[in-house]
């Protein structure tokens, strides 16, 4: 009797070790499994968000450059100007001086038609027009000689920077003494003679429309002489809204032919200047439309 009771004890105490055993070595790998699969999920989690916040980044990187690039190709539809002209006259010396918005001298620009600077002064009456290039005489600072009598006048600094935005706005500039020159805008009348004549060259302008709702087609025939390369093209078509504020400059299409396009943002009055190299001459030959909706 002693005997087997002394073997249920021990029988007892083996499968109560055996059990407390077993809670030890299940409880220890729930506690690893739990650490290692919390472990895991935070790596999974840490992971998604360094994969989202690395495309993310890229993508907003490649979104910003883009639209750098938009606006490096854009200049034309640019809003804002990124670069300030200062047009100032000193006797018969015009000086240009460029800036960026932080006052630096402004020196980045591409050559545009065989010139870094082309300048355009145009008198309030509409009756005088010149077309200069200013050299560069220092960082940001260009220099042209103008013969202009008294009056009042508007200067457009035509550039093209590498890098920044620009708007070609108008520069008043007045010679002499200009009482009164608040008055002295012109009210263009609509003219139906589009044969213009200058030293024996007859020039036709023909168009092919004066809507704003599309391009119009400026194609010039020309009597006398045949037009030369002028700045790298057949020739240049300038054009000024009456009130001189809007400035188009634009150049022939491709081709052999002086046949240009030019796009009108609203209707009114415009004034433009074809010009044209002729037996080493250049000659600016003017019109006048009337740009409808």
């Amino acid at each position: 009797m002693k005997k087997w009771i002394g073997s249920a004890l021990v029988y007892l105490l083996v499968v109560i070790g055996g059990y407390a055993a077993y809670s030890i070595y299940a409880d220890g790998n729930a506690t690893q499994s739990n650490e290692h699969g919390e472990h895991q999920n935070v790596d999974e989690h840490d992971e998604e968000d360094g994969h989202d916040a690395a495309h993310g980044g890229h993508g907003e990187e490649d979104e910003d450059d883009h639209g750098d690039h938009g606006d490096h190709e854009g200049h034309e539809g640019a809003t804002s100007s990124e670069v300030n002209a200062d047009v100032q006259l000193e006797g018969e010396e015009l000086t240009i001086t460029l800036t960026d918005l932080d006052g630096n001298p402004m020196d980045e620009l591409e050559v545009s038609h065989e010139k870094l600077m082309h300048l355009i002064v145009i008198s309030e009456d509409l009756e005088v027009f010149q077309h200069l290039h200013p050299e560069k005489v220092s960082a940001g600072v260009f220099m042209a000689t103008a013969e202009l009598e008294d009056g009042m006048y508007q200067v457009f600094v035509d550039i093209k920077p590498s890098e920044l935005q620009y708007v070609n706005e108008p520069h008043e500039v007045m010679v002499g003494e200009h009482a009164g020159h608040e008055d002295a805008h012109v009210h263009l009348e609509p003219e139906s003679q589009w044969t213009k004549e200058q030293d024996g060259y007859s020039v036709t302008l023909e168009v092919d429309n004066f809507s704003v709702k599309e391009n119009v087609v400026l194609s010039f025939e020309i009597e006398g002489a045949q037009p030369e390369n002028y700045l790298g093209a057949l020739g240049h078509v300038v054009v000024v809204d009456e009130g001189l504020d809007e400035f188009i400059h634009v150049h022939p299409r491709e081709g052999t032919e002086p046949v240009f396009e030019a796009h009108f943002s609203k209707p009114g009055m415009y004034k433009l200047w074809a010009e044209f190299k002729l037996n080493g001459e250049v000659y600016a030959f003017p019109y006048v439309l009337e740009i409808t909706e």
